[in-house]
């Protein structure tokens, strides 16, 4: 995949919502690692099943397990 920036100053710039399931014993390593790159946690309400980042533009995504799934 190749990702582009855009010069659209819309709140709802972002295009797509990219969701990385990873296994349970690793996530919050991502998570970590994501926030160490310049990243935030925006919601761990749902965690275990899955948190939710920004990169410091705000664009979000997802670390998920199975865990906490109904």
């Amino acid at each position: 995949m190749w990702f582009q920036a855009t010069d659209s100053t819309a709140p709802d710039r972002q295009r797509f919502h990219l969701d990385v399931t990873v296994p349970p014993e690793v996530a919050d390593r991502r998570i970590a690692a994501a926030v160490a790159a310049g990243g935030r946690v925006v919601d761990e309400g749902r965690a275990p099943a899955f948190v939710v980042l920004a990169d410091p533009d705000g664009n979000r995504a997802c670390v998920c397990t199975e865990l906490g799934r109904d």
